[in-house]
């Protein structure tokens, strides 16, 4: 099972699940991760909370992903419905949840082999393509993590992602149906064309002034320009603030010497190990054993331990490297058990079986790293950061209560403010309620600037965060309002819009026409050839053909072929505004025996990746059905 999962987890599949399902699970957006039962929270899953500052930090992660894959562009435009994207946030974190649970009751288990070996695999960690405990003990550090912590979320979201491709990964067509889906997929069809040109239409058609009048008042709106506003802001921001700390080298070695423990890194063991896997007692926790002994009786007799740890160890992650789990310190073991029997082996050693919590374990001591006090100079660019992180956190603490209390009690002004602080203030250009650029890219801030507190009373807004640990707020600098332009204003366009309306209906009921000639028995090449229009002989194609108009090709492919008459015909109204008449005259399904082999897989693969994902989606849909969730929209 879980070798088929590894086989079939990639590429494609694993493409659909994060673009579809998965939610943005990267262990490195925990940063400021706390759990109270204190917290508010946004959904309640089955009696387990899904707090307000979970999901604050999802939202964020996922507006950065897609502002990211869009270059900075307004995201907006991929996210029109704010409520709904915050309400589809939450949903996918109820799914997460709800499947960790099934899990769980299903036995799912990380083991620790694999959690090691996920985390020897995070770039971050590496140092010249190998895994550095001090790079990972950083980072914990850094980010105010306890290892335990880190781990424990990072095994939640591999027993997710494991239960997920369990479903995903074992989906499968029947031969028949590969037979059938190959022959589509490499289907040919003997395809004509008759574009019929909206433009040849223009210079005949005449607008009135009294058409044009009419068909401006029939919608003035159309017309009308769209309301916008300006702002002026002012921002306060912690990592602004930390490029105004002065360092004080007293206070630096002063920190230094009171983190040694921070910075000494510890003695590190090259292992590996075989695991062999057992849940319950009796006898299944018998034979474990029995089967660990033999191992170890091998080994004393010469055996390879890296190809008895590939054919026999159960921790899929580090089997196939011949059991090896890297440099670890006690830390990186995580099983206490496991890091006692390690630790308490000589170089080149092999112990006796140990039992942990998932079976018993063979380890091999393959070498050690003496551990070393790094020097202030190495740690010094870390001991910087955290001085000016600390002096800064405080100084925003204290100017974010000066900045909200200013302009509050002077809301005519963002004056007051910039004197006290000494902050500068900014200006946008004019945006509307629906885009913008810049700061007003941020549909929150677009929000603010159209309230009626600061568009229509004309006051400071309140403080916004934007970020973390990143304050604005803000005041209209220029208010446009929306207003219909006179038809003397847009008489042009007007005129322009109504001739390409009128040139498009002609061209439909000439095809319209034409298709009517054609049904009675007519031949489409001498129709159009009396009618002036370009006959484009196509041949035979495939749906994938791309030298071709794809909405041709697709509407062609959507035909049906009347095998008595020899041909079909069907017209389509192309997005140019042409209209074109299609004729099918042949049908021809794929050669299945002249495909390579490699199509063959591709072809398939497809299929069972559509199949899985469409029975995650009814998987998902029955736990929601059975599960007891209550959401809190005004928490969002």
């Amino acid at each position: 099972m879980l070798q088929l999962i590894r086989d079939r987890a990639s590429g494609w599949i694993v493409m659909v699940i994060i673009g579809m399902l998965i939610l943005g699970l990267s262990v490195f957006a925990l940063e400021a991760f706390v759990k109270t039962d204190a917290e508010v929270s946004v959904s309640i899953v089955n009696g387990e909370k899904i707090t307000a500052n979970a999901f604050q930090r999802e939202y964020q992660q996922q507006r950065a992903r897609l502002q990211s894959m869009l270059g900075g562009a307004d995201i907006s435009k991929v996210i029109p419905d704010e409520t709904q994207f915050k309400s589809n946030i939450v949903k996918r974190m109820e799914e997460a949840e709800l499947v960790l649970q099934m899990a769980n009751q299903r036995g799912f288990r990380v083991s620790d082999g694999l959690l090691a070996q996920q985390i020897r695999n995070f770039e971050s960690f590496q140092m010249n393509g190998s895994f550095d405990a001090s790079l990972y003990q950083q980072w914990l550090q850094q980010n105010r993590m306890s290892s335990a912590d880190f781990e424990a979320m990072l095994r939640r979201d591999v027993i997710i992602q494991q239960y997920r491709m369990g479903i995903v990964a074992t989906a499968w067509v029947t031969d028949k149906e590969r037979q059938l889906i190959l022959q589509k997929q490499e289907q040919q069809r003997d395809v004509g064309v008759v574009k019929i040109p909206a433009a040849i239409y223009l210079s005949d058609i005449s607008v009135s002034d009294e058409d044009a009048q009419a068909y401006y008042e029939s919608d003035k709106q159309r017309y009308a320009t769209t309301e916008q506003v300006s702002v002026k802001y002012l921002e306060l921001s912690l990592d602004s603030l930390m490029s105004k700390v002065q360092l004080d080298e007293k206070a630096l070695q002063e920190m230094y010497q009171e983190r040694q423990a921070d910075f000494a890194l510890a003695e590190e063991r090259h292992v590996r190990h075989i695991l062999i896997e057992v849940s319950g007692d009796g006898e299944k926790l018998a034979a474990a054993k029995t089967k660990a002994l033999s191992l170890v009786k091998q080994l004393h007799a010469g055996a390879s331990f890296q190809e008895l740890a590939r054919d026999n160890s159960d921790d899929i992650g580090s089997a196939k490297d011949g059991g090896d789990l890297g440099f670890l310190n006690r830390d990186g073991m995580m099983d206490p058990v496991f890091a006692d029997a390690a630790l308490a082996l000589k170089k080149g050693e092999i112990s006796e079986p140990v039992k942990s919590a998932y079976g018993y374990h063979i380890i091999k001591l393959d070498d050690i790293k003496a551990g070393e006090q790094r020097s202030f100079a190495e740690v010094r660019a870390q001991l910087e950061q955290d001085y000016r992180h600390k002096q800064a956190e405080a100084l925003f603490f204290e100017q974010s209560e000066t900045l909200s209390n200013l302009t509050f009690e002077s809301p005519e002004s963002l004056e007051p403010a910039v004197q006290q602080l000494g902050l500068h203030i900014n200006s946008t250009p004019l945006f509307t309620r629906e885009q913008g650029v810049g700061l007003a890219a941020n549909p929150d801030i677009r929000k603010i600037a159209f309230s009626d507190e600061v568009l229509f009373q004309g006051n400071n807004s309140e403080v916004k965060e934007i970020g973390n640990n990143h304050l604005i707020v803000l005041r209209i600098k220029d208010h446009q309002a929306s207003a219909i332009r006179p038809f003397s204003d847009v008489k042009d366009v007007v005129v322009a819009q109504m001739k390409k309306e009128r040139a498009q209906a002609k061209a439909k009921d000439e095809g319209q026409s034409l298709l009517r000639a054609l049904k009675a028995g007519g031949d489409i090449e001498l129709l159009a050839r009396e009618k002036k229009l370009a006959w484009q002989n196509i041949g035979l194609v495939k749906r994938t053909d791309s030298a071709n108009d794809r909405e041709v090709i697709a509407k062609a492919f959507r035909m049906t072929h009347s095998a008595a008459a020899g041909k079909s015909f069907s017209g389509i109204a192309l997005p140019s505004g042409d209209y074109a008449v299609i004729a099918l005259f042949a049908v021809q399904n794929g050669a299945v025996d002249v495909m390579s082999e490699e199509q063959k897989k591709t072809v398939t693969a497809n299929r069972e990746s559509y199949y899985g994902v469409s029975q995650l989606l009814g998987a998902m849909n029955d736990m929601r059905r059975g599960a007891e969730i209550k959401e809190y929209p005004e928490n969002f």
